[in-house]
């Protein structure tokens, strides 16, 4: 399996509900194609650097999935269908990252260990 990062970008008109709802339906496709999804990372509304389709702003979300070929080419067809996806990109991750990805399990200690800021982090800024 390789890794792949998607990233899509929503029209803003569509509600937040839908955005979560359009998402949990693209990762569905991954997980039937056989692929397994990493991380989801939902970046919030941003500007575009550039008119699309008469749109200044979008809703960025990114996907991080582990799959084959087969995965990204539904998970792109079912993008391109969907009108309320302005934009798409579907990239493979360099091997190291792969591996760094396949060997990574996120636990909750880890977690909040990055959320944390030490007093030496305070004293260097």
């Amino acid at each position: 399996m390789r890794a792949y990062e998607t990233i899509f970008i929503v029209d803003t008109d569509v509600p937040d509900d839908d955005v979560d709802e359009t998402t949990e339906r693209f990762t569905g496709a991954i997980n039937d194609f056989g692929g397994r999804v990493i991380k989801i990372e939902k970046w919030g509304k941003k500007k575009l650097a550039y008119r699309v389709k008469n749109r200044t702003k979008g809703n960025y979300v990114l996907l991080i999935f582990l799959g084959d070929r087969k995965v990204t080419i539904e998970l792109e067809r079912i993008l391109k269908i969907d009108d309320r996806i302005l934009k798409y990109l579907t990239v493979r991750v360099d091997k190291k990252s792969e591996l760094d990805l396949l060997t990574e399990e996120p636990s909750e200690e880890d977690e909040t260990e990055e959320n944390e800021v030490s007093e030496e982090d305070v004293e260097e800024k």
